[in-house]
C-alpha cells in the first residue's frame, strides 16, 4: 500500500486523481485555480484561465489527436508518413503534456501554501527510461496502446527508441533515483539536482579481457 503523503490534497481542493479517470465521460474535469492577488490581476488573466480550465482528456480519440498534432506541429513531419521513431517522439510529447498539467498545478499549490522545499544533490542518477514509466504511473498505458494501434503502431515497438539517460551507471546512482521516487510518492516538495553529462559517465566494453571506457552518446537521442 502506498504511504500517505504529508499533505491532504482533497482538503486543499487540489486535484490528484490519476489521469486515466479523465475519460471521454469526464473530460470537463476542472483544474485547480490558485488564489489571485487582487481583482485587477485576476481580470488580466481571466481569458488564459478559461482557455486552460480543463485537463486533457485521455480517451483513445483524444490521445490520437494529440499524437498526430505533435507529429506535424512539433516534429514537422507529415501525418501521412512518419517513422516509428517519429511515432515514439510524438507519443512521448503527448505524455509530457499530461505530466506538465500535474507538474504546474503541483508547483502552483506549493507556492500558494509557501511550503518549505528540499533539494537533493547527487553526482549521478540511474533513472532508467521515462516513457513507459510515466504511462504506467499515470494509468495511461492501455489508452495509449489502443490509440497507437489505431494509428498503425505497436506501443511495445516504440519503447526502445528512448535513450537511457547517461546520468549514472552504478548502485549509488540507482539509490539516488529511488530517493526521488520516494519523495514523489510521499508528495514531498523536493527537487533533485545533478550533472548533465554530455557523453554520459561512460559506457563499458570488455576488449581482450580488459575494461575499456567509451563515451555514451545519449543526448542526440534524448526525448522530451
Amino acid at each position: 500500500m502506498t504511504t500517505p503523503g504529508v499533505w491532504d490534497p482533497t482538503a486543499a481542493n487540489f486535484e490528484m486523481k490519476r489521469k486515466s479517470s479523465f475519460s471521454v465521460f469526464s473530460a470537463g474535469t476542472s483544474r485547480p485555480r490558485p488564489a489571485q492577488g487582487d481583482e485587477e490581476e485576476k481580470g488580466k488573466h481571466e481569458k488564459l484561465w478559461n482557455l486552460m480550465a480543463n485537463y486533457k482528456a485521455n480517451d483513445v480519440d483524444s490521445v490520437q489527436k494529440d499524437v498526430v498534432s505533435h507529429v506535424e506541429y512539433s516534429l514537422a513531419c507529415t501525418r501521412f508518413g512518419f517513422s516509428k521513431e517519429d511515432a515514439y517522439r510524438a507519443a512521448s510529447l503527448a505524455v509530457r503534456d499530461r505530466l506538465l498539467e500535474s507538474f504546474n498545478d503541483t508547483n502552483a499549490w506549493y507556492s500558494q501554501q509557501d511550503v518549505k522545499r528540499g533539494y537533493y544533490l547527487s553526482a549521478e542518477y540511474l533513472l532508467g527510461r521515462a516513457f513507459q514509466n510515466a504511462l504506467v504511473n499515470l494509468d495511461l498505458e492501455p489508452a495509449f496502446k489502443e490509440a497507437m494501434m489505431g494509428l498503425g503502431f505497436e506501443l511495445e515497438d516504440l519503447y526502445p527508441f528512448e535513450a537511457d539517460p547517461g546520468l549514472g551507471n552504478g548502485g549509488l546512482g540507482r539509490l539516488a533515483a529511488c530517493f526521488l521516487d520516494s519523495m514523489a510518492t510521499l508528495s514531498l516538495p523536493c527537487w533533485g539536482y545533478g550533472i548533465r553529462y554530455s557523453y554520459g559517465i561512460f559506457k563499458q566494453d570488455i576488449v581482450n579481457g580488459w575494461q575499456v571506457e567509451r563515451p555514451d552518446y545519449w543526448l542526440p537521442q534524448a526525448g522530451p
